[in-house]
């Protein structure tokens, strides 16, 4: 990797420190110049992925490495239209081979044209590491999933914290309704745009908090068959709305959870509240540990995939089991299974 020393108009306008950031994370990720699409800073897991051999990828065009063309939009990341998206790309390896890689581009700052944007991939088949979350454990993030009809149809118990309301108070709603009214047409574009490309999108929106206030969120959003339903994630955002001094430590961290977070709640969209009593009262966390656990994995295999404690999860599985009221593991994976086999049988 470039080390800090290095300057010139590349360097302009990243936040102190990005380098280290980027070179912790366990996935692969880099950071490229836009519109150039130039690669200018990487870390171990991409230059592995990307240049086994060790050769050079300063200065090297980002879609060389790709196999299929761009979804566009980056372009609209640039203009400032979405603070990030998803794209589902076929990345093509220096021995010839290629391999997909569900990936997130997420803007590095405010200032409008962007110029950096960070990329961050998980590539199924690689282990993403084992290094610590500097994110503290009971950080939240909501999740939740949105109908045909976009009313909202499940949402974790994270809500009460992040917004003061209770899953009680946004299920049955429409998500137009939580939202405040200057951010409407930018959900609605976004929602388009998702719809259009069945792919995932961010965006900055104000979400109605229960003083009577607005809470600033980075909303994800991922479609979901039958459109338009869709998988959300809210981020709270800690700095101030136009700070130029991105966190990137946090906004890579923060991505990484959101994407699986994402995946979890696209996992269980074949259920309601109604059909489980206390779903809604399981934190995203939890919903994370349930996904896994639904997955065939047992303690030790979540803890080095969540990159926590095995008596974490277990703490975990014990609110799960209290909350859903269960006495064991088998009988929590009995409370879902014959739902998933009516929901297969029925396709």
């Amino acid at each position: 990797m470039k080390s800090e020393s290095n300057e010139g108009p590349s360097w302009v306008g990243l936040p102190e420190g990005v380098l280290e950031v980027v070179n912790r994370s366990p996935l692969p990720a880099l950071i490229m110049e836009v519109p150039s699409r130039r690669i200018i800073v990487t870390n171990p897991p991409a230059r592995s992925l990307l240049s086994p051999e060790g050769s050079e990828l300063f200065g090297r065009d980002a879609e060389s490495f790709a196999a299929d063309p761009p979804s566009g939009a980056l372009e609209l990341l640039i203009a400032g239209r979405l603070n990030g998206f998803e794209e589902v790309r076929q990345l093509r390896l220096r021995d010839g081979s290629v391999i997909p890689s569900h990936t997130w581009l997420r803007a590095i700052g405010q200032e409008l044209p962007r110029r950096h944007v960070l990329v961050v991939a998980m590539v199924e088949g690689r282990p993403a590491g084992s290094v610590r979350s500097p994110l503290p454990e009971d950080f939240r993030i909501v999740i939740g999933t949105c109908d045909v009809n976009l009313v909202i149809d499940r949402v974790s118990s994270d809500v009460d914290a992040v917004l003061g309301r209770t899953p009680s108070d946004l299920i049955g709603q429409a998500i137009f309704r939580i939202v405040q009214p200057e951010d409407l047409a930018g959900l609605m574009w976004a929602l388009a745009q998702s719809t259009a490309t069945g792919k995932g999108v961010a965006l900055y929106l104000h979400v109605d908090d229960a003083p009577g206030g607005a809470e600033l969120c980075q909303m994800l959003l991922s479609p979901m068959d039958p459109l338009p339903s869709f998988a959300f994630a809210l981020i709270p955002v800690q700095q101030p709305e136009g700070s130029q001094d991105s966190d990137v430590e946090a906004l890579l961290w923060e991505t990484r959870r959101a994407i699986e977070a994402l995946g979890c709640s696209r996992d269980l969209a074949y259920l309601t509240a109604d059909q489980v009593p206390g779903l809604s009262l399981l934190s995203s966390r939890e919903l994370e540990v349930l996904t896994n656990l639904l997955a065939g994995n047992r303690v030790p295999a979540i803890a080095r995939k969540l990159i926590v404690s095995q008596s974490t999860i277990r703490n975990h599985l014990s609110s799960i089991f209290r909350k859903l009221n269960v006495r064991s593991q088998q009988e929590l994976i009995d409370l879902f299974v014959p739902k998933t086999d009516a929901t297969s049988s029925d396709k």
